[in-house]
């Protein structure tokens, strides 16, 4: 269990790509104006970890942008192309001993999403990623993917679900998850969003434009190296629970806000010949790290988004 969860937590930004779109407005023909199907999205998640009598910071800032290629909402089946880039940073500061300390990802996402009767729907996702400290130049071994098909029901304007189906080839070997995920209104207040289990908000509605709510979840990234520490890579994982604050600021801008504390943190570098065959999950748990952190620390996250 431990395993999916660090591997998840690295599909998350994957599984809320296909779960975003599958909403209402895909499900009705339009009237008056167009749904609102891309966005910019700027997070920071900042951790400070005390370590053998030292204290470092992880920070991770990321920019998402996705906007539709093509759309035609006029036939009785929706159909939708849309693509963006995704930046994700990690900074480590005042860490002594890994090799380097910043490293970059730049993700580039594909996705199509097809609605069969109105309340069905599938997409298909594709994702190919550079990750490591940018310190020569880029090859064939810096390059992550990821391709998934998830099928999403929507029995009633409250409560929608799917399940994704999703292979993943990284820094540490080939696998293939199941995921789940469920977005439920479940009153006027109330509102429960997951990817099962990796991540679940629980909120409340305050006002029209505020909520406030409980949050659980697990990020996870992967980044090769290639100056002193040559061969290996660095893994972060981070699985955390908090409060979540939401404010609306217009109809297009929102202000995002999470505050908690890991109940799991790893930072760890392996060596690159630590691959585990495809049908060798479990073995994930034998790789040997070369230097780890696993100091649990507050975690903090700050970002808006802007629709488009």
């Amino acid at each position: 269990m431990k395993m999916t969860l660090f591997l998840m937590g690295m599909l998350l930004p994957v599984f809320s790509y296909c779960q975003n779109v599958d909403s209402g407005s895909m499900r009705r023909k339009l009237t008056t104006t167009a749904p609102l199907l891309g966005g910019v999205t700027v997070t920071n998640i900042v951790a400070p970890v005390g370590a053998n009598g030292n204290t470092f910071t992880i920070q991770q800032p990321v920019i998402d942008v996705g906007f539709p290629v093509y759309k035609d909402f006029t036939t009785p089946h929706p159909f939708l192309i849309k693509t963006g880039i995704r930046y994700q940073g990690l900074f480590l500061s005042n860490e002594p001993y890994i090799g380097s300390n910043e490293f970059q990802s730049i993700t580039i996402p594909l996705l199509l999403n097809y609605s069969l009767p109105r309340s069905t729907s599938i997409s298909f996702v594709g994702l190919a990623t550079i990750a490591s400290d940018l310190k020569q130049n880029i090859s064939a071994d810096d390059i992550l993917y990821t391709v998934g098909v998830r099928i999403g029901f929507r029995p009633g304007n409250s409560f929608r679900y799917g399940i994704t189906l999703a292979y993943i080839s990284n820094y540490s070997g080939k696998f293939l998850l199941p995921i789940p995920d469920i977005d439920w209104t479940i009153s006027n207040k109330l509102s429960l969003t997951g990817i099962i289990p990796a991540r679940a908000s629980l909120k409340y509605k305050l006002s029209e434009i505020q909520s406030l709510g409980i949050t659980g979840s697990l990020n996870g990234s992967m980044y090769r190296l290639n100056t002193n520490a040559k061969g290996q890579y660095i893994n972060l994982q981070q699985n955390s629970a908090g409060f979540i604050y939401d404010l609306k600021l217009s109809q297009r801008w929102k202000l995002n806000l999470i505050a908690g504390h890991t109940f799991s943190q790893r930072l760890e570098t392996f060596n690159m010949d630590q691959k585990v065959p495809f049908d060798g999950f479990t073995k994930l748990n034998d790789r040997v790290a070369n230097i780890f952190y696993r100091q649990n620390s507050f975690i903090f996250q700050g970002g808006f988004s802007y629709d488009f």
